[in-house]
């Protein structure tokens, strides 16, 4: 798989790189993140923490070490557990959104990573775009209600990942249905026709369109906000 990055030259104030994720070979871990970014359980926007000991504390807190795709009834989703945000981010660990996966999602989504981590520093934030997601429902219809597939580690058990009710204490949630609100994630093309989609709800139509893509061969620009 060809590694990919984007340049966003107008954003660069905002965050400092941006990981351009393609989903061909990894649609449930992509799965995952648009559905935790939808629901408002996580930030599009993620910090690399570069100590990779950091790595299994976080995957313990999250509760991915505890094997739930082995001893849950998620597993018929796939045998490898993959959580969002990632275990090498600061966000990541306790409360984090877990979805079971086929593992080669997982290993393509961890490579994509790795080659991805070699252009930034420790303690860099990153936006994410997704491209080639058609299939990965979450990723299509930001409004899609969990379809038991989505949970996380609640004091100590596996639950369906549902959104909080407003005004509630951590921990409290709601029935995962369709909200009035979802987070309005934004779509772009670029000048080949491929559809990229931005897990920062705060990006700006004017932040994108005209920056440049590299796709492994060829610098394309980004042409417009569908």
């Amino acid at each position: 798989m060809q590694f990919r990055f984007i340049h966003l030259f107008a954003i660069t104030a905002v965050t400092a790189a941006t990981f351009e994720w393609d989903c061909t070979n990894s649609l449930g871990t992509c799965n995952n993140a648009c559905y935790a970014v939808n629901h408002g359980l996580a930030s599009g926007v993620l910090t690399y923490d570069s100590d990779t000991n950091n790595r299994n504390p976080r995957r313990t807190a999250s509760g991915c070490n505890k094997n739930p795709c082995s001893n849950t009834v998620y597993k018929k989703y796939g045998d490898s557990c993959d959580e969002y945000p990632f275990a090498s981010t600061k966000e990541g660990g306790t409360g984090a959104i877990l979805r079971c996966v086929d593992s080669t999602d997982n290993s393509s989504e961890g490579g994509q990573l790795g080659n991805f981590y070699k252009t930034i520093n420790n303690g860099d934030k990153y936006s994410i775009f997704v491209r080639n997601y058609a299939g990965a429902a979450f990723c299509e219809n930001a409004a899609m209600a969990n379809d038991g597939s989505e949970f996380r580690l609640v004091n100590g058990n596996f639950k369906n990942a549902k959104h909080r009710r407003n005004g509630e204490d951590v921990g409290i949630f709601a029935d995962a249905k369709p909200r009035g609100t979802t987070v309005q994630l934004r779509e772009f093309e670029d000048q080949n026709g491929e559809k990229l989609l931005s897990l920062d709800p705060n990006i700006k139509e004017e932040d994108v369109v005209g920056s440049k893509i590299w796709n492994g061969g060829n610098w394309t620009t980004i042409v417009r906000m569908i």
